[in-house]
């Protein structure tokens, strides 16, 4: 129970006029200060027997669950999906039922993470809800920056009759949902930008095997599946004919993201790691889309790596595992290099977006690759851009660091590695075309 401002200045006034009456000698002064602290102790008795229950469920759930016996105030939300990208928007609906007979002066406010924006309506109300009665609080919120998320709990506060007192509870519903990072149409970027090809992809050999394009005819051999058949053949030639496809050669390509902790050097939503993940993402996307084989290593105060695979399953996969990235931790690359290279197939194209800032064993890193002839590209976002358009960085700082910079990534040109300075705000498409020299 909690005092409100009201209780607050009537406690205060009886208070003051006992003292006064007792000072003065005056009877009915006393009188009246004695009535109005009996009136505050039978509202404040009161309320301590009002019962908030915190109790919540979700709204699919609710119909199921009806038989269970439930008191007083009953909170049930609904989301419109549990997996956005970022900037995507949700709605949500958060259904408020008052389960006993007394009408209530409410005030309810549901929970929502720091970095959301509520967009429309608001996650905030007051209302007087009759006995047995229910309302909806409709809100949309956006989400900016990738992660895992929950909306919860809802805070409740029940005004007794007089206003003079309030029951604060916190209903404990919670629901999750994930933001997955924005992604680039890099494969339209291209088209525009007529760029060709930057990796090798999924391309057609000449030997029979499964695949999607037409190889030629032969013969039927028992065993052949029937839906191989041609059955057009057979009725020319008077022999059973097959159907066989060129085989499919599909490329592997590794992701490296540095996730150390001076990746989230700069604004929160401006660094290095949003827009590695960002990049990353889109990279995914594009390279699985063309059948190729892609695996992801993160790198921070562990080496966390997704086995290389195909599909939208794959996708799947990799887009949560960038939605959750945290920076921390200083694994150098070297150690990533060592613990990776028995396990990737020679050639590989390995794509590394990292700051390249605070690690001394870079160079000998990309060394490793480039003389197992590992077609390397690295994207760097340069913490040093965020911290200067941001202002934590003066201009002497800014040149004198950019100079080291650009030594070490001439450096890493020597070794043969495609390196590209990613501003801030360059498109991923230009970047990789200013990394491959195109």
């Amino acid at each position: 129970m909690a005092w409100s401002r009201k209780s607050a200045m009537f406690a205060a006034l009886a208070v003051a006029m006992y003292l006064l009456g007792l000072v003065l000698r005056n009877q009915q002064l006393v009188t009246v200060a004695v009535v109005l602290l009996s009136f505050l102790t039978y509202a404040a008795f009161r309320t301590t027997h009002a019962d908030v229950a915190s109790s919540g469920r979700r709204l699919e759930d609710a119909e199921a669950d009806s038989g269970v016996a439930l008191q007083s105030i009953i909170a049930m939300r609904k989301l419109s999906s549990a997996r956005v990208f970022e900037d995507g928007e949700i709605d949500v609906v958060l259904r408020i039922q008052n389960r006993s007979t007394l009408s209530k002066v409410l005030e309810v406010r549901d929970r929502v993470p720091e970095v959301m924006r509520i967009k429309k309506g608001a996650n905030y109300v007051l209302m007087e809800l009759g006995g047995r009665k229910e309302t909806e609080i409709s809100y949309t919120i956006e989400a900016p920056l990738r992660g895992f998320y929950t909306i919860g709990p809802v805070c409740v506060r029940v005004q007794d009759a007089f206003g003079l007192f309030h029951n604060e509870r916190e209903i404990q519903l919670y629901d999750d949902f994930l933001v997955f990072p924005k992604m680039e149409d890099i494969k339209d970027a291209l088209i525009k930008s007529r760029v060709p090809k930057i990796f090798t992809g999924a391309v057609n050999i000449r030997n029979p095997g499964e695949g999607t394009n037409f190889y030629n005819l032969r013969e039927y051999i028992p065993g052949d599946p029937m839906k191989k058949v041609n059955w057009k053949a057979w009725a020319r030639s008077g022999k059973m004919m097959v159907n066989e496809f060129e085989r499919d050669a599909v490329s592997d390509i590794i992701l490296i993201i540095d996730s150390r902790s001076v990746s989230e050097t700069g604004p929160v939503s401006r660094n290095s790691l949003v827009y590695s993940t960002r990049a990353a993402a889109s990279l995914a996307q594009y390279f699985l889309s063309r059948r190729d084989s892609v695996g992801l290593v993160t790198y921070g105060d562990e080496i966390v790596s997704i086995d290389r695979d195909t599909g939208k399953k794959q996708l799947y996969v990799i887009l949560t595992k960038l939605a959750g990235a945290m920076a921390k931790g200083n694994t150098p690359l070297k150690v990533v290099t060592n613990r990776i290279l028995p396990h990737i197939n020679r050639g590989s194209p390995i794509i590394i977006l990292s700051p390249l800032e605070d690690d001394p064993t870079i160079i000998d890193a990309v060394r490793d690759f480039r003389a197992r002839n590992f077609d390397v590209t690295i994207l760097s976002p340069s913490s040093l851009e965020f911290e200067f358009d941001a202002r934590r960085l003066d201009r002497t700082g800014y040149e004198v660091l950019k100079t080291e910079r650009d030594i070490l990534i001439s450096e890493l040109r020597g070794l043969g590695a495609n390196v590209m300075d990613w501003e801030p705000d360059m498109m991923l498409v230009t970047a990789l075309a200013g990394a491959r020299g195109f």
